[in-house]
């Protein structure tokens, strides 16, 4: 049995050792082995899971006897018991739970000695307040990192970080007060483009050879066309649209743990990890869900800030630099996007002729009044005028920030393009990223 996740253990080698019998367990969770010599016998099992949780699994010595039929049950330790071998009373009493796993090289696959893992989980204070916490460890010699004192329910964002580089922010959870993660990076990225626009800012962009493919289906399996997908952080600078099958293909990816990020018009904003490599192409299948709208008219609350104020919403806002919106200053029952932006004077809102969507420009802008645009942090690539009305809906946004020419932040400034104006939104899917509505209060 696997009492990590209180399921039958499938495909695990169970070995008598000294005598060359051994056996596979089934989905069931039931091995056999025949033609034992008689006498003393350790049993022992190899499992990818033991791997992960970096223990051993070997019974004491026992006794067989000729002619006899001898019935064994085995168990992986349950999580408190893990979390009580692998973690000293003291770091217990701030959790019962520990996060552990292996962090390894994508392409050599050997262990990525001296990796820090990052996790960021919130707890909640006697009066319901929410408040990020961090907890950190490093990879050892062989790879293993563990994370102990983690509270018996948990759920949050882990991120790994080695010589500079980062991975993807991936979901994890405790369950039975023991988590399991495995993560791979990088020494370094197989190549780094260091471009420079015309006001002297220079962007560092990450590029490799890993490739992903995948479908994207609806909760029922049913493909979805026109789903857009693209890497958390704009790594690799590409962007995907899925064809009426629901499959889709990113290259020039840099290897690793990363995470997608999916958007359809209609659905819930959805992140997947995926497990890049330079020689092996991934494939991944994502289940989108419905998008379940928050209250329209809600006052933003203490959480809420804390949040904008950890991606620097607030502190530029603070700043004068551009302009800011949030709160009841976003129609949250806009038609689309482009409707939220008519309360901008600065923005020219003008119909694209499909009689759909509309494109937004810089009225101050005399020469073209290009803008560009960032979603949750990560520049949005326009495919066609007016897309952008297709994948953000009114109902999810929290902020926006508007910038003219070089005003604009060095984070939201593309190559070369430093005259453009800059539109920046936040989302409940990286504000609330629990999908909590805000609650509702009078007035």
């Amino acid at each position: 049995m696997d009492s990590v996740h209180d399921t039958p253990l499938a495909k695990a080698v169970v070995i008598v050792e000294g005598t060359g019998r051994n056996g596979v367990t089934t989905a069931e969770g039931r091995f056999q082995v025949d033609s034992v010599p008689p006498g003393s016998h350790r049993i022992m099992v190899m499992h990818p899971l033991l791997d992960t949780l970096g223990i051993s699994m070997r019974t004491p010595a026992y006794s067989f006897v000729a002619g006899q039929a001898h019935e064994i049950d085995l168990a992986i330790p349950g999580g408190d018991r893990l979390a009580g071998l692998l973690c000293t009373p003291a770091q217990r009493t701030r959790g019962p739970a520990v996060m552990l796993g292996f962090v390894k090289d994508p392409d050599s696959h050997g262990p990525a000695a001296g990796a820090k893992v990052q996790l960021v989980f919130d707890v909640t204070d006697i009066v319901g307040r929410k408040s990020p916490v961090t907890r950190e460890a490093t990879a050892d010699s062989v790879g293993l990192y563990k994370i102990c004192g983690l509270p018996a329910e948990m759920s949050g964002k882990v991120q790994v970080y080695r010589n500079g580089v980062s991975s993807g922010e991936v979901p994890v959870e405790v369950t039975n007060n023991v988590a399991l993660r495995a993560f791979s990076i990088v020494a370094k990225h197989e190549a780094v483009a260091e471009v420079k626009n015309d006001s002297g800012k220079v962007t560092r962009v990450a590029k490799g050879s890993a490739r992903v493919t995948g479908k994207i289906t609806d909760k029922n399996g049913r493909p979805l066309e026109g789903a857009r997908v693209m890497l958390q952080g704009g790594g690799g600078g590409t962007t995907a649209i899925t064809r009426a099958n629901g499959e889709f293909t990113l290259d020039s990816l840099p290897s690793g743990t990363q995470s997608l990020i999916i958007r359809k018009l209609g659905y819930a904003v959805t992140e997947q990890a995926v497990e890049l490599a330079a020689n092996t192409p991934a494939r991944t299948e994502v289940k989108m869900g419905d998008f379940v709208p928050t209250l329209a008219k809600v006052t933003v609350e203490a959480t809420e800030n804390k949040a904008l104020s950890d991606i620097g919403y607030l502190g530029r806002k603070q700043s004068g630099m551009g302009r800011y919106y949030d709160g009841n200053q976003i129609n949250h029952e806009s038609m689309a996007f482009s409707d939220v932006m008519r309360v901008d004077p600065s923005l020219r809102i003008t119909p694209t002729g499909d009689g759909r969507t509309y494109t937004i420009s810089d009225a101050r802008n005399a020469a073209g009044g290009c803008v560009n645009y960032w979603v949750d942090g990560s520049p949005w690539e326009q495919m066609q005028p007016g897309d952008i009305d297709g994948f953000v809906r009114p109902a999810e946004i929290v902020a926006i920030e508007v910038y003219h020419g070089n005003s604009a932040p060095p984070q939201f400034t593309k190559p070369g393009q430093s005259s453009c104006a800059a539109i920046v939104v936040w989302t409940q899917a990286r504000v609330r990223p629990n999908n909590t509505p805000a609650r509702r209060r009078p007035g």
